[in-house]
């Protein structure tokens, strides 16, 4: 943490060892090893070795900020359309240009093509319930278009 910080603002500053061996008193043998990682030198020398440098002692001592590893995400957000959960008998035949009865008499007799919904009878009246994902799944129509 501190050598590549004291290697980066060297580099940046275009101030080598030797320089900045003679601006601070230490020996080029310290600061090498200090830049090299070998030796951390005392809270003093980091104090002096930023003066000579004109930076905080935090720039000396920071951790580097890492960068994202992960790639950028490359989703796409979709606005959210609240679609209709079911569909009338009336919407159905619509979409399908189709008379209402002809939707109805499909799903009361559960033929082929119409599991996108379901008719039931209670006392001696239909109810039919049409399931607006799954009349778009099985017939191909959007919804949306009613």
């Amino acid at each position: 943490m501190f050598a590549e910080n004291l290697k980066e603002i060297m580099t940046r500053k275009k101030v080598s060892g030797a320089v900045l061996a003679r601006k601070t008193g230490y020996s080029k043998a310290a600061i090498s090893q200090y830049v090299n990682g070998i030796n951390v030198p005392s809270q003093e020398r980091v104090e002096a070795i930023a003066a000579v440098l004109g930076v905080t002692v935090e720039e000396l001592t920071a951790a580097p900020v890492q960068k994202p590893t992960a790639p950028p995400c490359k989703c796409t957000i979709q606005p959210y359309v609240q679609q209709k959960a079911t569909l009338t008998c009336k919407e159905a035949a619509t979409l399908l240009h189709k008379h209402e009865s002809y939707v109805r008499k499909g799903l009361r007799e559960g033929r082929p093509g119409f599991e996108y919904g379901s008719a039931v009878k209670t006392s001696g009246k239909w109810s039919y319930c049409i399931y607006a994902n799954k009349f778009t799944e099985i017939t191909g129509i959007p919804v949306n278009a009613v």
